[in-house]
């Protein structure tokens, strides 16, 4: 890689502000943006000043002072101008700039203009929200805020130090038809060199973003107009494309025990995935309940997606160890319908599926998710996990339609005569909420609007979880099959091709079965 660099003198040492920008795969050429002049920034940039550094006002601690000179930007005197942004456009980067805050100050990094890591003097916080520094921060509808991601840990620094962040960040990817097949994503963010987010998908523009829409390039933005923030040494690496991945994704199944009829349902699973064209899929089958399970030791390595039609019997300790180190690093796992109901002592699987029920679930297990007032909430009420009354007709409620597992579907449509799955608990860790159905006090629910399809991410692993589907007769809803092969999809890869969707996709008002007279075998 070919990179020329502008230096500055700093204190006695060599400063860059490098952009580098691909133009093949593995090769680069760079550009600097000399932080002697605002050549590399668009105007108007209003107050923001070129100095040589800044420091907390003797005066007034909410005040930075800057020295004259050539090295870093502060937003003027009060911290009250715009946001600035860069003249060239970027992609998938990886990038590193440090900032400093007086006490109560606030600004942000927003990637492309739109994807914002929060900068704030956070100093001391004990427990971090997503408004905190290093956080991912909200996004915005409706007058409500979803989706922020607090950081792992508070890493900030005192007001009028210098802090660092390092990331490593995917654009968002299209189809060729313009229909978004994967989410911006957060590959990590370390805050003061500690690692803050993994694996952090953004399903569209954060709050206060320059742009609404989404593309895959976008200006590097700095908020101008929160309170004041100097920044420094910004250098931006454009990153080699993601590999493709195979044409041929590697599903396994793993069954052999449930309270549901898994000899029925996993034929039926297999089938989904391979009649989309994208899956070949091998099952793996447990020993039979009370049976040793020493044997039981899949090669999750093989495969890019497990999908879990399993409750029962413990897993022998080296195959749940094997099957976390595979999921953390990137593995996808569907956790289908009663697989959430398996293994309630098992901390790390319950970190993956966010939410189960029954196995002696309660209040200790975790809160239940909620959607209350255009928002997901938290209900940390007593009692125990996991309850449905009895089967019929529900609608579900898309709560998230910028997501590609739920892209273009309806607002609302009708689901097959299934189980409503209400007060499932959890520890509700790194969810995305894409569906919702209101359990309804007079079918014996919840009286309310209880998570039916949501997303987790566990380390660099993608979970997609759908708790519809209690037998084959489910399974021929449209509306489950769909989602079903959708998700799969996005577990396995990260992305969803199956963009178009089908004509016969449930309404509103209308179930929609596929039988074996009018089964659809072709990928959308």
């Amino acid at each position: 890689m070919r990179i020329n660099k502008s230096i500055l003198n700093y204190r006695g040492f060599a400063v860059a502000a490098v952009i580098a920008a691909c133009v093949m795969p593995g090769v680069c050429s760079a550009k600097s943006i000399p932080l002697n002049d605002f050549s590399a920034w668009r105007s108007p940039t209003n107050q923001w000043v070129i100095a040589e550094d800044a420091s907390l006002s003797a005066q007034n601690e909410k005040l930075l002072v800057s020295k004259p000179g050539k090295g870093i930007m502060v937003n003027g005197p009060t911290g009250r101008t715009s946001n600035i942004r860069t003249n060239d456009e970027f992609g998938d980067v990886q990038i590193h700039i440090e900032f400093m805050v007086p006490r109560g100050s606030n600004s942000g990094v927003y990637l492309l203009g739109r994807y914002e890591i929060q900068v704030f003097d956070s100093w001391q916080v004990a427990d971090p929200h997503h408004s905190d520094c290093g956080g991912i921060y909200q996004r915005w509808r409706n007058n409500r805020g979803f989706e922020g991601r607090p950081p792992k840990v508070n890493a900030s620094k005192a007001p009028g130090q210098w802090q660092s962040f390092d990331a490593v960040f995917r654009a968002p990817k299209f189809d060729v038809r313009g229909n978004k097949i994967a989410n911006a994503r957060f590959v990590e963010v370390k805050h003061n060199g500690i690692l803050v987010h993994e694996n952090v998908e953004v399903t569209g523009p954060t709050r206060a973003a320059t742009y609404n829409d989404e593309k895959t390039t976008g200006p590097l933005m700095l908020q101008g107009d929160h309170g004041p923030v100097a920044y420094r040494n910004i250098t931006i690496t454009p990153l080699a494309p993601e590999k493709a991945p195979p044409a041929t994704l590697k599903a396994l199944i793993v069954d052999g025990q449930n309270n549901h009829n898994w000899k029925a349902t996993t034929p039926v699973l297999k089938r989904l995935l391979e009649g989309t064209g994208l899956f070949a899929v091998d099952v793996a089958t447990t020993p039979a309940k009370g049976q040793p399970m020493d044997s039981f030791r899949p090669d999750f390595a093989k495969y890019d997606v497990v999908v879990a039609n399993y409750t029962g019997d413990e897993w022998p300790a080296g195959t749940k160890a094997t099957f976390e180190k595979y999921i953390a690093g990137g593995g996808g796992l569907v956790v289908y319908h009663a697989a959430d109901n398996a293994f309630p002592k098992w901390k790390e699987w319950n970190e993956m599926i966010a939410l189960g029920g029954w196995g002696g679930r309660d209040e200790k297990s975790g809160p239940m998710v909620r959607y209350r007032d255009g928002q997901m909430v938290f209900d940390t009420s007593p009692g125990r996990g996991g309850s449905h009354g009895p089967q019929h007709e529900f609608q579900i409620a898309a709560r998230n339609t910028d997501h590609p597992i739920t892209a273009g579907l309806p607002e609302k449509w009708m689901h097959a005569k299934d189980e409503l799955y209400s007060t499932l608990r959890g520890p509700a860790k790194n969810i995305t909420l894409l569906a919702t159905a209101f359990a309804d006090k007079e079918k014996h629910g919840s009286g309310e609007n209880e998570p039916i399809l949501f997303t987790v991410s566990y380390g660099r692993g993608r979970i997609f979880h759908t708790v519809l589907g209690h037998a084959t007769e489910q399974l021929e809803c449209a509306g489950f099959i769909f989602t079903f092969q959708r998700g799969a999809e996005w577990a396995a890869s990260g992305r969803v091709t199956q963009t178009g969707v089908p004509d016969d996709f449930p309404t509103a008002d209308t179930v929609s079965l596929r039988t074996k007279s009018n089964a659809k075998t072709a990928r959308p």
